[in-house]
């Protein structure tokens, strides 16, 4: 089996931990898929989409915890003003489509295989994924200054403004860097791995 390489995040697990379990991070369903392998585990018997299934069902029950949590400390009433449900169900959607294009792109063929076509497509939908959630980002000091004026928070239309022309310029930039950038995205490096190990 050829060697897997270290994670460029395994030096700042914390980190990582964090983006994974926001479902910001790519999936990890091909190092589950070998660690279970290894140690014979019971998800080694399933075929790989079930454990992207298994992954993501379980990245997703992380986030509504943590959306119920922030609800329970906030007051409902507050949670409902500011949209915090729309900042987490965008979370969840946007896991949802990177994990499907990930497992997509790369579940039929070894990753040094995948053709530049597919990969630029991954990276397409990912980066706009990730540009969908950065618009909310760029709308917290706006919606800081309308509390500081006690204002409501989305009365002038000003943070929507603010939150589209973010995401757009992010996805534009976003576009540009999948078709500039050549690298693999993480994980993809074990896919010549599970397919070994799917063929013993």
């Amino acid at each position: 089996m050829e060697s897997i390489r270290a994670y460029r995040f395994d030096n700042h697990f914390l980190t990582y931990t964090v983006l994974y379990f926001l479902l910001l991070a790519p999936p990890r369903a091909f190092q589950i898929k070998i660690n279970e392998h290894a140690s014979g585990g019971e998800l080694a018997k399933f075929p790989t989409y079930f454990v992207v299934a298994v992954e993501l069902i379980v990245r997703i029950a992380v986030v509504l915890i943590l959306a119920a949590l922030v609800e329970s400390s906030m007051g409902n009433t507050l949670y409902e003003t500011y949209r915090i449900d729309v900042f987490f169900v965008s979370l969840v959607v946007v896991g949802m489509v990177h994990s499907a294009a990930f497992y997509l792109a790369f579940n039929n063929q070894p990753a040094h295989q995948v053709n530049q076509l597919t990969l630029f497509l991954y990276r397409c939908v990912r980066n706009c994924g990730y540009a969908i959630l950065s618009g909310f980002i760029s709308i917290i000091p706006v919606l800081i200054w309308n509390w500081d004026h006690e204002l409501a928070p989305y009365s002038d239309g000003f943070a929507l403004k603010v939150y589209f022309v973010t995401a757009v310029s992010m996805a534009l930039i976003g576009i540009i860097e999948a078709k500039v950038m050549n690298r693999k995205p993480l994980g993809t490096e074990l896919k010549h791995a599970v397919f070994s190990v799917q063929s013993t």
